[in-house]
C-alpha cells in the first residue's frame, strides 16, 4: 500500500469507533476524503477528475475500508452515482455536475436497490411518467446511504410498458421524503434510510439514461469489484487487530489466527489477479461471484477468530472487535444475489 493511502487509512481509522458509537453522521470523516481527492478517481480526466483504473481503484476503496467501514460505504454509493452519470447518455449532465463532484461540493448517493434486489416481482417499487421532457416518479427507493445527507439522489423508474429511466433527483424535490434512518447492526452513521416520491418531477436535462429497457446495463469497469475490495479492506483490519492479539494467547490459538493471515493473503492475491483482468477488458461473471464468495467467507472466519482471540474484552461496545465482527456480517446482505449467499454458505459449512 503506498504512504498517501496508509495515511489516508490511518486518518479514517482514528474516527472509526467514534463514528460507529455515536452513529452520528461522519462529516470529517468526508472531508478526509476530500483532502486526499478521493471523490476525482471515478472521473473520467476529460471532465477534470483522475479516472483511477481498477487496480488503483480496487487499492483505493481497500484502503478507505481498512480505515472505515461507514465512511466506505458512503464513498461507494456517491460513486456509483458517479458512474452512473458518467458513463451514462446525458453529456451536458456530465458536463454540468462533474466540477462540483471533483472538488467536493456535491455529495451525491444512488436509491436503485428497487431495480436491482428490494422489493422484486410484482408490480414496480418506483413507477415513472415520461412524456419526452419531464419524469414524474412515484414509488419507494428502500435502502439509501447518505439518504438525508446527499445533495442528489441517481434513482430509477419503470415505465407502464417495461422500460426504464434513470436520473438524478435533488434532495430538495417537491414529493421526495425521507424515511427515519434505520436502526442497524453496523453502520448506522451512514443515515440509511428508505426514500419516497410522490409525483418527483424530473426535467430532462437531470435525466441519465432512458428510456431503455435496463438503465444499469452500461457500468464502468471496476463496478463489480467495488463489494469485493471494501471486504478485503475490512479483512486488512481484522488481521491487524489479530497480530496485536495474538502474542497474549496460547500458541494452539496463534496458530489459528496464523492460518487466518495466510487465507487473507491468498483471497487478497486473487482479487488482485481479478482486478487486473478487469483492466486487460473484464472478468466473467462467475469469477465476480468467487470473488465476491471467497471475501465473505474470509470475513465470516476471520471475524470469528477475532472474537475468539479477544475474549470477554472484545465484546465491549467499546473495543473495536464487536464492530469489525457486526460490520463483517453487513458482506452478508450487502448487494449480494441469490446464487452468491448459497454458494457463500456451501463454502462455509462445505
Amino acid at each position: 500500500m503506498s504512504d498517501m493511502l496508509s495515511e489516508l487509512t490511518r486518518r479514517l481509522a482514528g474516527r472509526a469507533s467514534e463514528v460507529d458509537l455515536t452513529g452520528t453522521w461522519p462529516a470529517d470523516s468526508v472531508k478526509i476524503l476530500d483532502e486526499f481527492g478521493c471523490r476525482r478517481w471515478m472521473i473520467p480526466r476529460s471532465l477534470g477528475g483522475d479516472a483511477l483504473g481498477p487496480l488503483e481503484m480496487m487499492r483505493g476503496y481497500e484502503a478507505i475500508a481498512r480505515g472505515c467501514m461507514s465512511t466506505i460505504l458512503i464513498f461507494t454509493q456517491h460513486d456509483a452515482a458517479v458512474d452512473l452519470i458518467v458513463t451514462g447518455d446525458n453529456d451536458e449532465l456530465k458536463e454540468r455536475l462533474c466540477p462540483a463532484l471533483s472538488d467536493g461540493t456535491l455529495l451525491l448517493t444512488v436509491g436503485l436497490s428497487q431495480l436491482t434486489t428490494s422489493h422484486q416481482g410484482g408490480k414496480p417499487a418506483m413507477a415513472v411518467d415520461w412524456d419526452g421532457r419531464q419524469a414524474s416518479f412515484t414509488g419507494l427507493m428502500p435502502w439509501v446511504t447518505s439518504a438525508t445527507q446527499a445533495d442528489m439522489i441517481v434513482t430509477g423508474g419503470v415505465l407502464p410498458d417495461g422500460m426504464q429511466i434513470s436520473a438524478c433527483v435533488a434532495a430538495d424535490s417537491a414529493g421526495l421524503s425521507f424515511g427515519e434512518p434505520m436502526k442497524l447492526a453496523a453502520l448506522n452513521a451512514t443515515m440509511t434510510a428508505s426514500v419516497h416520491c410522490e409525483q418527483t418531477v424530473v426535467d430532462a436535462r437531470n435525466v441519465i439514461r432512458g428510456p431503455v429497457g435496463k438503465v444499469m446495463s452500461v457500468r464502468g469497469t471496476v463496478r463489480p469489484m467495488v463489494v469485493s475490495s471494501a471486504g478485503l479492506g475490512l479483512a486488512g483490519a481484522i488481521v491487524d487487530e489479530l497480530k496485536s492479539l495474538v502474542g497474549r494467547r496460547s500458541r494452539e490459538l496463534a496458530a489459528c489466527a496464523e492460518s487466518i493471515f495466510e487465507h487473507y493473503e491468498r483471497v487478497r492475491e486473487k482479487a488482485y489477479a481479478a482486478a487486473g483482468e478487469l483492466s486487460g477488458g473484464g472478468v466473467d461473471d462467475d469469477k465476480k461471484s468467487e470473488m465476491r464468495v471467497a471475501v465473505n467467507d474470509l470475513l465470516v472466519r476471520a471475524s470469528t477468530t477475532l472474537m475468539t482471540l479477544a475474549k470477554g474484552t472484545g465484546y465491549l461496545n467499546s473495543r473495536p472487535a464487536q464492530r469489525m465482527v457486526r460490520e463483517a456480517m453487513f458482506f452478508l446482505v450487502w448487494s449480494i444475489p441469490d446464487s452468491v449467499q448459497v454458494r457463500t454458505l456451501h463454502a462455509l459449512w462445505d
